[in-house]
């Protein structure tokens, strides 16, 4: 029975001594998140190291940490290594857990090395300082340089063991610098022209222009890269290596870029505008020629902001700025704009083309001579004249088409007749007016047909609908009412005119 109730109450035991705190127990508890040793492959990098800190006691306490390098293998503490640490001089409260970041920076000039960093935490309860806990933790770094001396050794590999003075560093590298520049040279004077030939033999021009502009360039980057591959060979100052390098990487960006500004304008654009003349649609025919403005100002800003970010100047900024100073320009040209996304509507939908005749909402009648990204320019026929129309006027007001989805439309002729007159006998004189016009289409289903519109004050009014090509419609329009006006006095069927009657009174003097 007893070992039955001792069994039973062992569990509960064990949950209330882990929920009370011990006062023999430390009170900060330290967790490594991350293993002691990290590599920085490249100098100018950053690693960490993260612990979490917990206050397993009922009082806060306050957490100093201390971080210092320590010597490497020889006993010397590397130079150009920055630490940073994080939550330093901090309270840290009951129950509350706290991360604790280590941050190893090595320079751009930092040699190879492996080094530890020692890093000393220190807890002091806040009620009674003279209790303080340490806890102490072991990192080790070890940094690739950017620039190490290969010695004296041709490309890097080969001892040099030529006779003096060739076999120097100097000597070595003005020899691997020839090398390079002979390589570059054999690219470009014998392996160029060999694929040239190759790819004059295709169908299409694109590689052939891909070749062309892209010579050059490659040539200047090979002998750049072997220059400066080459200096390993000589004892210079990381420094002076560092700044090197910089400059490279500034007139490699500015070559890149302007390579990729030839094939951009040269091979790109133009294999576009050539494509887009042979398609039907307009929509290439526009955005091509935006794509190149676009193009050639992207391609220099993009180049411009890698060079300053090469040499060290922020550019988040210049970004900054720039996308302030975008907001209020798109503010400031908010209907250029409305009309430039009305202009794609336009080439996308497709409700005219160039060519067509179309009412706008004004009630003039143009041809279509150009549509255009911000408005589109049209033909008014009546009175030979050019109007250019804002593309956010058009997408958003009513535009009849006349040629979709023929050019064939419906016109009428109307006409009033007098009261009294024989309403089938007119009826049958405009069907015949309509039938003798050779340039009204008598297709089944499209013959003219009369009908009675309304009965005005003196006149019943008649309408004459009849289908005509819509380059004819003005012609033929004033043929058939002068036809009808001539048959209808032969027929002696009387157009009415408003009649008033007057009268005048004396006010009953004589």
């Amino acid at each position: 029975m007893r070992k039955s109730l001792a069994l039973m109450f062992l569990p509960v035991m064990m949950v209330a001594l882990l929920l009370v705190p011990s006062a023999a127990g430390a009170g900060v508890n330290v967790l490594e998140l991350n293993e002691g040793y990290t590599k920085i492959d490249n100098a100018s990098e950053s690693v960490s190291f993260t612990w979490v800190v917990f206050n397993n006691d009922t009082v806060p306490y306050l957490v100093q940490v201390d971080a210092r390098e320590g010597g490497d293998a020889s006993g010397v503490v590397p130079p150009d290594i920055t630490l940073g640490v994080t939550q330093d001089l901090s309270a840290l409260n009951p129950g509350e857990s706290r991360e604790i970041v280590l941050n190893v920076s090595a320079s751009r000039t930092s040699r190879s090395d492996v080094f530890p960093v020692f890093v000393n935490m220190t807890f002091t309860r806040m009620d009674d300082p003279s209790q303080v806990q340490t806890a102490s933790k072991t990192v080790t770094v070890q940094v690739e340089a950017l620039f190490e001396t290969s010695g004296n050794k041709i490309f890097g590999i080969w001892e040099n063991n030529l006779p003096s003075p060739l076999n120097t560093l100097v000597g070595t590298f003005v020899i691997t610098v020839l090398l390079w520049a002979l390589l570059a040279g054999f690219i470009y004077f014998v392996i160029d022209p060999i694929v040239s030939l190759v790819t004059k033999r295709t169908k299409t021009e694109l590689d052939d222009r891909i070749m062309e502009e892209t010579r050059m360039p490659v040539f200047i980057l090979i002998v750049l890269f072997g220059l400066v591959d080459s200096l390993t060979i000589l004892d210079i100052s990381p420094d002076w290596y560092v700044t090197i390098i910089q400059a490279y990487q500034v007139v490699m960006v500015v070559v890149l870029a302007y390579m990729a500004y030839r094939i951009f304008d040269r091979v790109i654009i133009a294999y576009a505008e050539k494509w887009s003349s042979k398609t039907d649609t307009e929509v290439d025919d526009v955005l091509v020629p935006l794509l190149h403005k676009v193009g050639i100002v992207l391609i220099p800003v993009v180049g411009l902001v890698t060079v300053l970010s090469i040499m060290g100047i922020d550019v988040t900024l210049l970004v900054a700025s720039v996308g302030v100073i975008g907001l209020v320009i798109a503010f400031a040209v908010q209907e250029t704009l409305g009309n430039l996304f009305a202009g794609m509507q336009l080439l996308v939908d497709r409700p005219f083309r160039v060519g067509d005749i179309v009412e706008l909402d004004s009630g003039e009648v143009c041809e279509v001579k150009r549509i255009g990204l911000r408005s589109t320019t049209m033909l008014n026929a009546g009175d030979n004249e050019m109007v250019v129309v804002p593309n956010n006027d058009v997408v958003n007001k009513k535009v009849v088409n006349y040629s979709r989805p023929d050019s064939r439309r419906y016109m009428s002729c109307e006409v009033g007749v007098a009261y009294g007159s024989d309403l089938k006998r007119v009826e049958d004189i405009l069907l015949d007016v309509a039938d003798g016009h050779p340039d009204i289409i008598k297709r089944e289903g499209q013959k003219p047909y009369v009908r009675v519109v309304r009965f005005n004050d003196s006149s019943v009014d008649f309408a004459l609908w009849y289908m005509v090509d819509l380059n004819k419609r003005g012609q033929v329009a004033s043929e058939i009412r002068r036809m009808v006006y001539d048959r209808f006095n032969q027929e002696g069927i009387e157009i009415p005119f408003p009649q008033r009657e007057i009268s005048l009174k004396n006010g009953g003097k004589d």
